[in-house]
């Protein structure tokens, strides 16, 4: 009964679909990642629906379609072929996978489990830092500056991502969780205040000069925005620079980013 009505759900999949490789109809995630082990996928074969154990850390590319996630799998990836008919192996590399989880009909809610996947890519990122603490310079105190600023992070991203179905009142939806971490540089310009304060009384006026900034970065990410702590530097692109107090000057950042890719 199990099977059957797996085999009814993947018909139902397919004859809404004229081709699975059709990307252009791909809503989320179509990248390449890595799925972790001890998961257990389905696929179509010889008239029935049998299910495949992830038994190592695999990559396969994931697409979602009409509240299902599908997966092929690299098969460079893949264990060497077995005769074990339950696990993923190399002999798998050419079927189109996909999670499944069947209900059980007499409850309102349900939630399948998790199925996780993780990826590690290069990231380019468009950032502010709100908020700069500037430490003690030559007997002036720590600072709190506010200056606007725009800037680009690139670095190293590593992703953890999951997938799950919601059943309710036998209607069902998908959803997707993600969270990132990353460590990188980046720089910015952005506006710095020349005064008497800040130079030690060497210039008497006050205006505001550009800076530029650079420096690293860590960040945590959900989705497409991040947030992160700041190590930074700041030159003034003025003649001023030299007399400037945190000219080329650690001070520690807030950032608040949007992934650009």
């Amino acid at each position: 009964m199990k099977h059957f009505s797996l085999l009814i759900a993947f018909a139902s999949l397919m004859t809404s679909c004229a081709s699975l490789h059709q990307r252009s109809e791909i809503l989320e995630l179509d990248d390449i990642f890595q799925v972790r082990p001890r998961q257990t996928l389905f696929t179509y074969q010889n008239g029935e629906v049998v299910s495949k154990l992830n038994t190592q850390l695999t990559k396969a590319g994931l697409y979602e379609r009409n509240d299902t996630l599908f997966a092929e799998f690299i098969a460079q990836s893949l264990p060497p072929a077995d005769t074990d008919p339950g696990t993923l192996d190399q002999s798998d590399s050419a079927a189109v996978l996909f999670v499944h989880h069947n209900p059980v009909l007499k409850r309102i809610k349900e939630e399948s489990p998790w199925f996780n996947y993780q990826l590690k890519s290069f990231d380019v990122d468009l950032f502010t830092v709100p908020f700069k603490f500037r430490f003690p310079q030559e007997g002036r105190p720590g600072q709190l500056n506010t200056n606007p600023n725009v800037g680009v992070y690139v670095g190293l991203r590593y992703d953890r991502g999951g997938y799950r179905t919601l059943f309710f009142r036998r209607e069902r939806r998908s959803e997707i969780r993600s969270l990132s971490f990353g460590l990188g540089s980046f720089a910015s310009i952005g506006s710095a205040l020349v005064s008497s304060f800040t130079t030690n009384g060497v210039v008497s006026d006050e205006y505001e000069a550009l800076g530029l900034n650079y420096g690293l970065a860590s960040i945590v990410g959900y989705k497409t925005f991040t947030a992160g702590l700041a190590l930074g530097f700041e030159n003034l692109i003025s003649a001023d620079n030299r007399v400037w107090i945190y000219h080329n000057k650690p001070y520690l950042g807030v950032t608040i980013g949007l992934n650009l890719n």
